[in-house]
């Protein structure tokens, strides 16, 4: 009697989903077919790559663990997505390419293993990814696009502001441009100003987009963003940059 409620609510629920695909409930006949209907139209695209992902979190290391310290949170997040990020099925490049859809179905079927690994991916190749890739020039892409891929440059996206949020207009942080050494100084002019929740900022990131107030010759040009390394190699602290960990969020 069970097994025949859930074939009705199944079968309900196709006729409901049927006009997406144009799959009927006579189509499927048996129990597994349904499921695999209902899984095709709710996956919706690249099906192919989404199993093959699926597969992968098969391994030890994507078994779900509760109530772990915040550290390990971290490590298991950070571990997870380098496994993900090395299979190559998806790419930054996927923005301008044929199928973006490619990056948002990894989102997806990242999100049903760990919220806080998938949340990492969206600041590596959403916020701090695409931000390269689309406001950058041939210099920022090249090596370093396939090096955000596969995780070997991790990123973060640091717009948010402790004093004003997202709103950009308002921001204090400032990039003037010094015509002597042909740079760029960006300066956090007070506590307010200070970069606030930026995901992957408190350990792992080497690189931040940092939007700023862009200032030439005494005027503002309004904000404008900067990728500027936060990290070096060996994982220290770039000179002149103050990073400090906020703890958990939520």
């Amino acid at each position: 009697r069970v097994s025949e409620t859930w074939e009705r609510r199944m079968a309900t629920t196709l006729r409901h989903l049927q006009n997406h695909q144009g799959i009927t409930v006579n189509e499927c006949s048996a129990t597994s077919s349904y499921v695999k209907a209902l899984q095709n139209i709710l996956d919706h695209d690249n099906h192919g790559m989404r199993d093959k992902l699926k597969d992968v979190m098969n391994q030890p290391l994507f078994v779900p663990a509760y109530n772990v310290p915040l550290e390990t949170e971290r490590e298991l997040a950070q571990a997870r997505l380098k496994i993900l990020c090395n299979t190559g099925l998806w790419s930054v490049r996927d923005f301008v390419g044929e199928n973006p859809y490619r990056i948002f179905a990894a989102h997806e079927v990242a999100g049903l293993c760990d919220g806080s690994m998938a949340t990492k991916m969206t600041v590596q190749f959403n916020l701090f990814g695409g931000t390269v890739m689309k406001l950058g020039t041939e210099r920022h892409h090249g090596s370093f696009l396939d090096q955000i891929d596969n995780l070997d440059s991790v990123g973060c996206f640091a717009l948010t502001e402790l004093g004003y949020g997202n709103n950009a207009v308002e921001m204090e942080t400032t990039a003037t441009y010094d015509h002597s050494t042909s740079e760029w100084i960006i300066n956090t002019p007070s506590v307010v100003a200070q970069k606030y929740w930026i995901t992957n900022g408190s350990i792992y990131a080497q690189w931040a987009v940092v939007f700023a107030q862009l200032i030439i010759d005494g005027k503002k040009n309004g904000p404008h963003g900067f990728l500027v390394r936060i990290r070096e190699e060996d994982s220290s602290i770039s000179p002149g940059v103050r990073i400090e960990d906020m703890g958990h969020k939520m």
